[in-house]
């Protein structure tokens, strides 16, 4: 080979080694690509991509953001996690990712979801977030039960995620009842109970969640109160209807009714306000043939008097010193 092909030879070589070692600032990585951990049921058939195939998050009762990174392989699998992981894969190393949601879900960057200071106020439905070396991790959690989406875009490719909420903790109940109730009768409670941001318990509470405490009356009548409670759940209203005896004498008789260890952590979450899990009620146990006689004396009572007014009444109109017409004695 002449000096001269040698020359021209060596020059290309070292001008494509320079062309290699010159990357663009934002190289090729691979195809956009986007994988999920931390599903509260790692259910193969719930991959997210219909409504009616959404990925099951707890919500997040406590008010604490976390995540178990579980790969969702088996079904059935379960886990304590209140948010999603998705890890996002870009076609270039510094692509801009960005994130959107809708209905209850709401969507937190890697620093977001590190902070101490995160809980379920932080997160936002619209979110921005650069890849680094062509990846980025993106959280989402919700506060409903209701279904949502997420929406995950880089480099002119998306991919949607259905999430819904799954409820489990109670931390507000609402039960009435009426005041009085006839002896040995029954009494009833009705109401409802929900977690802290309002949803109804995604699997309804059974009548062992409840304690139901009966003071007044004999001991048998108390005793018969708790043993012949009956429970029902109305899952077209989502309440609850508890019946029980009423004391054997008159007299008022106290109930009380609390779904015991239900409550978040046991504590109070200053964001969700005070918590409801016991309520006093009492309940007064009427003689009904006591209040018969009772009423009775009332009404002939009542009866004298107007008959003692109808006579002055009519006494006057009679005298011609009334102008009305007389009246009928009862």
């Amino acid at each position: 080979m002449s000096k001269k092909l040698i020359a021209v030879a060596s020059a290309a070589a070292l001008a494509l080694a320079g062309l290699v070692g010159i990357a663009p600032a934002n190289s090729a990585v691979g195809p956009f690509a986007v994988t999920h951990s931390g599903a509260a049921t790692n259910d193969v058939a719930r991959d997210g991509s219909t409504a009616t195939k959404a990925i099951q998050i707890n919500v997040p009762s406590d008010d604490v953001i976390r995540t178990n990174t579980t790969s969702v392989v088996a079904t059935g699998n379960t886990s304590n996690s209140t948010a999603i992981k998705f890890v996002v894969t870009t076609p270039g190393t510094t692509d801009s990712i960005t994130v959107s949601s809708t209905g209850g879900v709401k969507v937190l960057s890697a620093t977001q979801f590190a902070a101490s200071t995160t809980t379920s106020a932080t997160g936002t439905q619209t979110l921005t977030v650069p890849a680094a070396d062509g990846n980025a991790d993106i959280y989402a959690y919700t506060t409903t039960t209701a279904g949502g989406t997420v929406v995950i875009s880089a480099a002119g490719s998306s991919k949607t995620y259905n999430l819904v909420g799954l409820s489990t903790t109670a931390y507000k109940m609402n039960f009435t009842q009426g005041a009085s109730a006839p002896l040995e009768g029954k009494f009833t409670l009705t109401g409802t109970v929900k977690d802290a941001f309002g949803n109804d318990l995604t699997t309804a509470l059974a009548f062992g969640d409840f304690n139901i405490t009966i003071l007044g009356g004999s001991a048998a009548a108390t005793k018969a109160a708790v043993a012949t409670a009956n429970f029902k759940y109305t899952s077209a209203t989502k309440t609850y209807t508890i019946t029980g005896s009423v004391r054997d004498t008159a007299g008022s008789q106290a109930v009380v009714l609390d779904i015991g260890n239900r409550l978040i952590a046991g504590t109070k979450v200053t964001a969700f306000g005070d918590p409801v899990v016991e309520q006093f009620f009492t309940v007064t146990a009427n003689d009904l043939a006591t209040q018969v006689t009772a009423l009775t004396a009332q009404v002939a009572a009542l009866t004298a008097d107007y008959n003692a007014l109808a006579a002055k009444w009519n006494k006057r109109v009679a005298s011609k010193t009334a102008p009305k017409k007389a009246v009928a004695t009862k």
